[in-house]
């Protein structure tokens, strides 16, 4: 292959070098089936024909409204290799966030997956005069006036216009991938809009090959791993590891079911790379932490002893030390009775690069899943650094840090302590809004928002979003993330929000785990009470009161936790407190509770 400039080279090399080996891998039926990459590019150019039947070409915008699956990405390489500009939607938002994502990135066509986010875009279609094509992924669409007026189309009909214009087609939408140019626009994603409506970040092919070339190489990854895709295709972090990263380096994507299946589909499929979100692996070591609470004392005197060895010898790795041989016998026999058992458990047993991203990960948490031999590296980015900036070496990885910058990529500090990154991976700008491109991105420098640090090795630690740093009626600076992050590691706790901007002491609002308080009430064998009654039940305030005083005794008295109060109902997308990725809206939590917050500084307050 020579000078490949966009992803889609790589792609087409993969297909003539290694036509028979798996690239893709989907679940139908309880069965895996693969798909070749000699398929992969069958399917891509004849939907590629199929789209240019429709007049789509270069510069067009083509949405794309769906969970992962296989049509998910080979609609959006068809979509590339014709020179469109792919915007990916969360399929979780509503309608009028799908409207707003269609109207301001002027999408002329969008793939939707079902009759579900078809609905959707049959409530918006009227603000979204661009629109003229709509594909869906799965169910029938019934030819007549009014499909043809809505220019609706199935999966199955876009390939059959492909295949209708046979292998000229297919010859046009191959020739056509040599005249992109790699500095041309690739994907728009959406920006969560933590504090205000979403922003089209403009990633080019540059910025594409860049971050798959970089984050690939330092992971070491190969053509012969594999992966496992569940978290939304639509966010940046998932489309690096489960198609950028993929392609470049030619290793199997297996298609996975979504968030409900992750541990089975673990089990099932073993993958060599996984990258996951930290409230996952939360959730498995607050379960395998419970499940340890039932276990034999002798099974936990184990389990500690084994635990104990395992860190240890990550700890002399760390420092690229050999272990001594009196404990490379205990790891041996550790790992046979222990570790590896729970390894292969988790489905994580041939992994090498475990990965987790979009919100700081716990110390506690990665030290934990470090002594059973998983070696969780904690990468920092953002969409307007396509995807990633930094990175935890899997031989050195420092807890409670982001690691160190990735390949070809810079990172500093500025004199306010905002963390500056500069590199290749740098986004192409904010789509119609010059003015918020420009504050972003200063003479090449992308201001990333967030505050932190680097120490003498290189690696950045985040302190708090700049925007988010609480300031005390006493002119302390407070990191609410820190706070959050340590109480969301009780069991119990789903989401915390730290308030007390302007005010004499710190509050919290809480809300609840209903599974975590299930597993912790039935070992007492008490009854959990109802969904209604848990935000004032005593008991249960008990349990939370003593996690804040926990949390409290490892900070300073201007940090801590002073009154807190259990939120009836969890933060939801579809309540517009989180973000599609999940990142907590504080504006809106704080609007909305305004009052309660109040009643927190009142002297009535309980």
């Amino acid at each position: 292959m020579t000078s490949p400039r966009t992803l889609l080279d790589y792609f087409f090399h993969h297909a003539a070098t290694r036509p028979d080996d798996p690239a893709l891998r989907y679940k139908e039926r309880g069965t895996w089936h693969d798909i070749s990459w000699s398929d992969y590019r069958h399917r891509v150019l004849t939907v590629a024909s199929g789209l240019t039947s429709l007049g789509l070409g270069t510069g067009d915008r083509v949405a794309i409204v769906s969970t992962n699956r296989v049509e998910w990405l080979v609609g959006d390489l068809a979509a590339l290799a014709v020179g469109c500009v792919t915007v990916p939607i969360y399929p979780s938002s509503i309608g009028e966030q799908v409207g707003y994502i269609l109207q301001h990135s002027e999408a002329k066509a969008v793939y939707v997956e079902d009759a579900g986010q078809l609905h959707k875009i049959r409530q918006v279609r009227d603000t979204c005069p661009d629109l003229k094509h709509v594909v869906m992924f799965s169910g029938d669409v019934t030819e007549g006036e009014e499909s043809e007026a809505e220019g609706l189309l199935s999966w199955d009909q876009l390939v059959d216009r492909g295949r209708a214009r046979e292998d000229a087609g297919r010859d046009e939408a191959q020739a056509g991938v040599q005249s992109l140019e790699s500095t041309g626009i690739a994907t728009i994603v959406y920006t969560s809009g933590t504090t205000g409506p979403p922003k089209g970040a403009q990633l080019s092919h540059d910025n594409v090959v860049s971050m798959g070339n970089s984050l690939a190489n330092v992971l070491g990854v190969t053509e012969v791993d594999s992966s496992l895709s569940f978290l939304p295709l639509s966010h940046i972090a998932e489309r690096l590891q489960g198609e950028i990263m993929a392609i470049r380096k030619g290793y199997t994507v297996n298609m996975g079911e979504g968030l409900d299946h992750v541990a089975a589909n673990l089990v099932e499929v073993e993958p060599t790379l996984l990258v996951c979100v930290p409230r996952l692996w939360e959730k498995y070591y607050a379960r395998i932490t419970s499940m340890l609470e039932d276990a034999p004392d002798l099974r936990k005197k184990l389990f500690g002893w084994a635990t104990d060895v395992g860190f240890a010898a990550y700890e002399v790795r760390s420092t690229g030390r050999r272990l001594p041989l009196h404990l490379k016998v205990q790891l041996d026999i550790a790992d046979r009775l222990v570790l590896s058992k729970l390894r292969k458990k988790l489905g994580m047993i041939r992994g090498h690069a475990f990965l987790s991203g979009a919100a700081p990960l716990s110390a506690d948490v990665g030290r934990f899943f470090a002594s059973l031999g998983i070696v969780i590296q904690e990468v920092y980015g953002q969409t307007e650094c396509t995807g990633v900036c930094t990175f935890n070496p899997s031989h050195k990885v420092k807890y409670g840090t982001v690691g160190v910058a990735v390949e070809g990529v810079e990172v500093r500090i500025a004199d306010d302590g905002e963390i500056l990154v500069r590199g290749g991976n740098v986004f192409a700008g904010y789509l119609k809004q010059e003015e918020a491109t420009r504050e972003t991105v200063v003479d090449g420098w992308l201001h990333t928002g967030d505050v932190g640090e680097i120490d003498d090795e290189g690696y950045v630690r985040i302190t708090d979003r700049k925007k988010d740093i609480i300031v005390t009626a006493g002119g302390k600076n407070v990191s609410p993330q820190n706070i959050e992050n340590r109480l969301k590691n009780h069991p119990g706790i789903s989401q915390v929000v730290v308030v007390g901007d302007k005010r004499k002491f710190l509050s919290a609002l809480v809300t609840l785990d209903r599974e975590a308080l299930e597993e912790i009430w039935d070992r007492d064998e008490r009854t959990l009470p109802s969904d209604e009654a848990l935000p004032s039940d005593k008991q249960v305030l008990s349990l939370l009161q003593g996690y804040v005083d926990t949390v409290n005794g490892s900070l300073s008295s201007y940090e801590t936790i002073k009154k807190f109060q259990v939120l009836p109902e969890d933060f939801t997308i579809e309540s517009d407190e989180l973000t599609p990725s999940l990142k907590v809206k504080r504006r809106v939590i704080q609007r909305r509770y305004e009052t309660l917050i109040d009643s927190f500084y009142s002297e009535k307050f309980a």
